[in-house]
């Protein structure tokens, strides 16, 4: 007769461990889908991991715009605006005392779209020239700089609404070397007291993001930008500290 030996493999002991592990994958399963669910519902303070990877990009990006091609920063913004993230006190980082914002790349319209709709489009480009941006008390104030040469910049007020930040431009100035003149464009008038025709046709931005480092934004147009915030270095070297003090 063949002895009859015990069948370990279906020993009570062993079939409580596969039932406890069973259990343990089917608890973390669940957790994971109540932190994907709670991540991707609308107003969520935790953004998506996707748009972490995607601001990641994007700060490489603007850090080091030679290691992240202009088609993988367009892929990345085209995340962001998709994650529809939540503006939590935006504006105080925008207008935050000191602060500076440094255009980085720029796409139009219609390429965003295109990739948007995964359609064969433009991938935009870095910005060639020194572009800045500020905002504080005194209003909002954007232009272009070529170091101690000189400077085109537009400024006016701007009021913030959420997401949407509109924007008027009531002064040109012109700087050449250590002069900076001042050319009015029209009488500026607040953006509270302006009827709202004329406020609706005011320029603006659409923000998708904004960070103590970086900023993605919309405009009227509706191409998109990135920018980061402009270090002190940059600020002396493209003469934009001179400007704005």
């Amino acid at each position: 007769m063949l002895a009859c030996r015990p069948f370990v493999g279906h020993s009570p002991a062993h079939t409580r461990s596969r039932a406890e592990l069973r259990t343990q994958s089917i608890d973390r399963r669940v957790r994971l889908a109540s932190r994907i669910s709670a991540a991707a519902a609308p107003g969520a303070a935790a953004t998506t991991a996707p748009a972490e990877a995607a601001l990641s990009t994007l700060r490489l990006a603007a850090t080091s715009p030679g290691a992240v091609r202009p088609s993988e920063v367009l892929q990345a913004l085209v995340v962001v605006e998709k994650a529809k993230l939540k503006a939590d006190d935006w504006l105080a980082t925008l207008t935050a005392p000191g602060t500076c914002w440094r255009l980085v790349y720029t796409v139009p319209g219609k390429d965003i779209t295109a990739a948007t709709k995964k359609q064969k489009g433009g991938a935009g480009g870095f910005f060639p020239l020194a572009a800045c941006q500020k905002f504080d008390a005194s209003g909002f104030e954007n232009g272009v700089f070529l170091g101690p040469l000189g400077h085109l910049t537009f400024k006016g007020g701007f009021q913030m609404d959420g997401k949407l930040l509109h924007f008027d431009v009531a002064t040109m100035y012109l700087g050449l070397g250590p002069w900076r003149l001042a050319v009015p464009l029209k009488k500026e008038v607040p953006l509270s007291d302006m009827d709202s025709k004329t406020f609706k046709k005011l320029p603006f931005f659409v923000y998708a993001y904004v960070g103590s480092d970086i900023v993605v934004a919309r405009g009227r147009s509706g191409g998109v930008a990135l920018w980061t915030r402009a270090g002190p270095q940059w600020l002396a070297s493209s003469g934009a500290m001179q400007v704005y003090k």
